[in-house]
């Protein structure tokens, strides 16, 4: 069975408890650096990107590859956790190393 992206679009309740709309865009990668793959997505229409470590992502997928939808989640639950906890969307929130990517993965039931 496939798996299904749960976190494409996903609304998070804004600060003054209104909702904000959040959808993915388009995915990339860094060809600097341990490679990391971005996820943009959109944000009351800004753009926003949420950086996954390269070498991070590598350890993790020893035993299975991530699919392209488990990738986009990954993001985009770590970015709705960071917007709830009210952190600034910046690079140094948006990014998931080792811990990160670990804690997010079994939230999600992601095997590795």
């Amino acid at each position: 069975m496939a798996y299904e992206s749960l976190y494409e679009r996903f609304a998070v309740k804004g600060a003054g408890g209104g909702s904000i709309s959040v959808e993915f865009r388009r995915a990339g990668f860094l060809t600097l650096g341990d490679m990391p793959e971005l996820y943009f997505f959109a944000v009351t229409g800004e753009e926003v990107v949420v950086g996954i470590s390269g070498s991070a992502l590598k350890r993790f997928e020893k035993s299975r590859r991530l699919s392209r939808e488990e990738k986009i989640d990954l993001a985009g639950f770590w970015l709705k956790k960071q917007m709830e906890a009210g952190a600034a969307l910046e690079s140094k929130n948006l990014f998931l190393r080792d811990d990160e990517l670990a804690e997010i993965a079994g939230s999600l039931g992601i095997q590795a």
